[in-house]
C-alpha cells in the first residue's frame, strides 16, 4: 500500500480523516512513509497530509494547481480537492449546504425549462387533436346530413310501397272483376275438348236443374291436362253475371253427386292461393267451412250460427297462413281485415 502526501501550511486545518506526518512533501511524487527525508527545506514549519491507501485514480487527469501564501508556502489545491471529494463525511456536509442553495437557484429555471420542453413536445399532439376534432365534427355533420336524407328517402320509399300495394290491390280487384261472369267446373268428362259448350249446358241441366242454352255462353275451354281419372277442369264465361250467379247458387246440389263434379268461381291466382291455404287449414280442423261469392272469400270457423266471416283480400297470403291458426273471433291486422257476415 502506498502513501500519498500533500503539503499544507501551518495555519490550514487538515481534514479530520487525515493524520499528520512531519515530512517534507515532494510535489507529484508517490513516497513511502519509511523513505528518509533528505530535503534541506524539511526544517520548515509546513505540514504534510498523509493519505493511507492508493491515490485517487482521477488525480492524473487534473491539472496541478498550487497556491502560494504570503509567506511563500505552496499549497497543492488539486490534491486536497481530490482527496476531499473522496471523503464521505465531507461530501455529506457539502451536500447538505449546497442542496438548498442549488435548489433555490436552479428550480425556477429548471421548472421553466421543463414546462417549455413539455409544451414543445405536446404542441404537435394538440395540433393533431385539433385537426382530428375538426374532422370528427365535419364527419358528424355529414353523417347527420346523410341520415336526414336517408330518413327522407325511407319515408318516400314507404309511401311508394304503400302506393304500389294499393295499385297491386286495385289491379287484382279489377282482374277479379273481369272474372265475375266465369265459373270453373271440376272433374268433368269431356268427349270433345273442342266443343265444351255442350258439355256445360248438359251438366247444368242434368246436375243443377238450370236450363241454359249455348247462346248463354261466351266461351268455354279446358284448363290444363286431364287428371288421373281422365277428367278435365273446364272454365266457362257466361253472357252476364245473372246467368253465372244462377248456376253458382245451385252448386250445392253436387255435394253428394257420385261423379265428384263441383263448381267454383274463377278466382285470380292470388285468391286461389288464399283459398288453397284455407283448404289446408280446413283439413287440419282449424276451419269448419269456407266458400267464395263474387270473389269474396268466406270462412266459417264453427258449426254454430253467426260464426262465419269473410276476408277482405287486400292482404298478403303469408298473413293468411298466420290467420288460419287463430280462433274464430274478429281479427284486425295490418294486412288482414275480417268482418262478421
Amino acid at each position: 500500500m502506498s502513501t500519498f502526501k500533500l503539503k499544507v501550511p501551518d495555519h490550514v486545518s487538515p481534514p479530520a480523516t487525515t493524520r499528520f506526518v512531519r515530512r517534507r512533501f515532494i510535489s507529484g511524487v508517490m513516497s513511502n512513509p519509511q523513505t528518509p527525508n533528505t530535503d534541506p527545506e524539511s526544517a520548515s514549519g509546513d505540514h504534510t497530509i498523509e493519505f493511507i491507501g492508493d491515490p485517487p485514480a482521477q488525480i492524473q487527469y487534473l491539472p496541478n494547481v498550487e497556491l502560494t501564501t504570503e509567506s511563500g508556502t505552496q499549497i497543492d489545491l488539486s490534491g486536497i480537492i481530490i482527496n476531499l471529494l473522496h471523503n464521505q463525511l465531507f461530501i455529506n456536509g457539502i451536500t447538505t449546504i449546497l442542496t438548498p442553495v442549488l435548489s433555490q437557484a436552479l428550480c425556477p429555471n429548471l421548472q421553466s425549462s421543463i414546462n417549455d420542453a413539455i409544451k414543445d413536445a405536446v404542441q404537435p399532439l394538440n395540433d393533431q387533436i385539433k385537426q382530428l376534432t375538426t374532422k370528427v365534427d365535419d364527419n358528424e355533420k355529414q353523417i347527420k346530413k346523410l341520415s336526414d336524407e336517408n330518413d327522407k328517402l325511407r319515408s318516400e320509399l314507404n309511401i311508394a310501397f304503400e302506393r304500389v300495394d294499393r295499385a297491386e290491390a286495385d289491379i287484382e280487384e279489377l282482374e277479379q272483376y273481369g272474372r265475375r261472369t266465369s265459373l270453373r267446373f271440376h272433374n268433368v268428362e269431356v268427349a270433345d275438348t273442342n266443343n265444351t259448350d255442350d258439355e256445360i249446358v248438359k251438366l247444368c241441366k242434368e246436375k243443377l236443374q238450370v236450363d241454359i242454352t249455348p247462346d248463354d255462353i261466351n266461351r268455354s275451354h279446358p284448363i290444363g291436362r286431364k287428371n288421373r281419372h281422365g277428367k278435365y277442369q273446364l272454365i266457362c264465361r257466361f253472357k252476364n253475371w245473372k246467368i253465372k250467379n244462377k248456376i253458382y247458387r245451385e252448386k250445392k246440389k253436387l255435394k253428394n253427386d257420385s261423379s265428384r263434379i263441383f263448381v267454383t268461381e274463377d278466382l285470380t291466382s292470388y285468391r286461389q292461393e288464399i283459398v288453397s291455404e284455407i283448404a289446408k287449414a280446413k283439413r287440419a280442423g282449424k276451419v269448419f267451412a269456407f266458400w267464395t261469392n263474387d270473389g269474396r272469400i268466406f270462412i266459417k270457423t264453427s258449426c254454430h250460427r253467426g260464426h262465419s266471416c269473410f276476408i277482405n283480400t287486400g292482404f298478403f297470403v303469408h298473413v293468411v297462413k298466420v290467420f288460419v291458426c287463430l280462433p274464430w273471433f274478429l281479427i284486425y291486422h295490418d294486412f288482414v281485415c275480417l268482418h262478421f257476415a
